[in-house]
């Protein structure tokens, strides 16, 4: 999360206390300046905005790491995509057995060319 000045994170509770405290202020302000009306609105704001937030940090922390988050750094290798094609019913057991021979011997020609295939993508 975020860090103070002497490199600690602030917990999840430090920021809607952080938050709270702000909103108050605000609230405050609103109805010492504005009116009530205002002050109304921007509670009701305050609170979609939590509501939202907490929303928003359960969906992210129940998502699995290792299944459906990919770093953009992360390479995943064209027999392990192709797998997941076949898995998720993209391709038909022939069409998988062809493209994965065609991966096969791609990968052979390469080797015996000496040409690098990380790089290289299973579609043409």
């Amino acid at each position: 999360m975020g860090t103070d000045g002497s490199g600690r994170g602030y917990s999840l509770t430090e920021i809607f206390a952080i938050k709270f405290v702000l909103a108050d202020i605000v609230i405050i302000a609103a109805l010492l300046f504005a009116g009530p009306i205002y002050a109304v609105a921007i509670t009701a704001l305050l609170v979609v905005s939590v509501f939202l937030v907490w929303y928003l940090t359960q969906r992210v922390g129940s998502i699995d790491d290792t299944d459906e988050i990919r770093t953009e750094h992360e390479t995943v290798d064209p027999v392990t995509t192709l797998q997941e094609r076949y898995a998720a019913g993209e391709l038909s057991e022939t069409e998988f057995e062809a493209k994965l021979e065609q991966l096969i011997d791609a990968n052979e020609r390469a080797e015996r060319a000496g040409v690098e295939t990380e790089e290289l993508s299973l579609e043409r």
